[in-house]
């Protein structure tokens, strides 16, 4: 029978809804309960069917509230399709839904302005304007959304109601107003139309650059220069002087973002890049060194005989000597891995240092260089002679190219650690 109501749903089917009823008056509290991804009223909500809306709510408001798999409301759908009606009858059962948001942070407002439906969205901000300064993921307030998606009609609307100095120029996580958005995307008739109404064009982002400065990326001065100047006169303009200024200060001073904080943010992806590579590393070859600790090569005695117990490492008493080597670097291997481990989750501010990430890459060296010994002990106790033999100028080159490839990684390092400290000594003996 759910899936008759469904399929009503789907078709807008009134008749058939009544009729379903009819058998089963609880059918809509069961599906409340039910394990469904969406309800029948979700489906009309989105497919525009106004009647059926209208019934659903009449025998089971309580629908009006009930959340998708997307954490969706019927409102989020109607509002996403512009179903204006629809929106009426939803709002006059709850309109505190417009304060619910879907998995990704978004109100009913936010959706309709993404999508530039300005009658649904003014309907839906006159009823609950509060809901309208909601900000989502990364920041964002409504407004961004809507120079992010293009919509200046929902922009303008929500200007004239919303337009407060401090909302219109908050910036999202990155420190972008909608100023900087609109230049970025180079949306002329936004940038105008967001000048005159005060939005101000001198806030910079976390990189350093003014929505002036984002305008310029790419363009060259004559077009920059040419949208200011279709900026009408206003009060802040009406000098020709400022004017004329202000669009040179748009062509040749476009606050670029300092060299020394360019170079800051690379080197820190760089390393926070690395340390994720390097615990990766690390937990792997943690991993690999317990267990050649705990199945050693050649395995273990099975039973108690002689002078062994079972569970005994067989390679101990056949090679004691290459044994004791295979261990001793087997347990380099592991305790250097977990000291880069703990190093990474001590919660200690050091891996915020650049000295802490070479130290740690030379740990990992080490690690490294012991695991590759224990790897050739291994190959050298239990390969047949005969084999070794035959296959003798495959292992030389190979150690030969994995030790040449190491040297001169090794050898680049070495000389750009020794090119950095001349520098810095050369900075501190010039220092006045």
């Amino acid at each position: 029978m759910e899936s008759e109501l469904y399929e009503a749903a789907m078709k807008g089917d009134v008749p058939s809804l009544l009729e379903l009823l009819k058998k089963d008056k609880l059918l809509l509290d069961r599906i409340m309960i039910g394990n469904h991804t969406e309800t029948p009223l979700h489906i009309a909500a989105m497919l525009g069917h106004l009647e059926f809306v209208e019934e659903v709510l009449a025998q089971k408001p309580e629908l009006v509230r009930e959340q998708d798999s997307q954490s969706l409301t019927p409102l989020h759908l109607a509002a996403a399709k512009g179903y204006l009606d629809i929106v009426v009858s939803l709002l006059r059962v709850g309109p505190e839904i417009c304060f619910v948001h879907d998995k990704y942070g978004r109100n009913p407002l936010h959706v309709a302005a993404m999508k530039g439906h300005v009658d649904v969205l003014e309907l839906l901000v006159r009823a609950r304007p509060v809901a309208a300064r909601s900000v989502i993921e990364h920041g964002q307030t409504i407004l961004h959304l809507c120079v992010k998606h293009n919509k200046l009609e929902a922009l303008k609307l929500l200007m004239d109601i919303l337009g407060d100095d401090q909302f219109i120029n908050l910036r999202e996580e990155y420190g972008n107003t909608i100023l900087h958005l609109a230049a970025a995307d180079r949306q002329t008739k936004t940038i105008v139309f967001l000048t005159n109404k005060g939005v101000d064009p001198n806030i910079t982002n976390f990189r350093g650059f003014t929505a002036q400065g984002l305008l310029a990326q790419g363009q060259n001065a004559d077009i920059a220069i040419e949208i200011m100047d279709s900026v009408p006169q206003t009060s802040g303009n009406l000098d020709p002087s400022k004017r004329k200024g202000y669009a040179n200060n748009m062509a040749t001073s476009f606050h670029p973002p300092e060299v020394g904080k360019d170079k800051k943010e690379t080197k820190r992806k760089w390393q926070h890049s690395m340390h994720k590579t390097l615990m990766v590393v690390a937990i792997l070859l943690a991993t690999m060194a317990f267990q050649t600790s705990i199945t050693p090569p050649g395995g273990l005695w099975q039973e108690d005989t002689g002078n062994h117990k079972a569970g005994e490492s067989i390679m101990a008493e056949k090679h004691s000597i290459a044994y004791k080597t295979f261990i001793t670097c087997n347990t380099i291997s592991f305790v250097a891995s977990l000291s880069i481990i703990l190093v990474f989750i001590s919660g200690l501010p050091l891996k915020r240092l650049r000295i802490t990430t070479w130290i740690v890459m030379l740990i990992m060296w080490v690690a490294i260089i012991s695991l590759a010994v224990t790897y050739a002990i291994s190959i050298l106790v239990y390969t047949p002679i005969m084999e070794l033999m035959n296959t003798e100028s495959i292992i030389v080159y190979a150690v030969l190219a994995v030790g040449g490839l190491m040297a001169l990684i090794f050898l680049c390092n070495g000389v750009r650690l020794i090119v950095n400290l001349v520098r810095k000594f050369l900075k501190f003996v010039r220092r006045p």
